[in-house]
């Protein structure tokens, strides 16, 4: 029973390696780069604050 336990400790530690890129880069970072990434634009002046209106039907 405790040699299962430790399999599966290292196979859960070895999964987790892949996942934060011990050993390469990580698929989820595939071909990712500055370039590619869209930028997000900020426009302030769209936000229009004023009273509030409620409607009554």
């Amino acid at each position: 029973m405790r040699a299962v336990f430790i399999i599966l400790l290292l196979i859960n530690l070895g999964v987790f390696g892949l996942g934060q890129g011990w050993f390469g880069t990580p698929r989820s970072e595939a071909g990712r780069t500055a370039a590619n990434r869209l930028p997000v634009p900020l426009n302030a002046d769209a936000a229009k604050l004023g009273p509030v209106q409620l409607q009554t039907r």
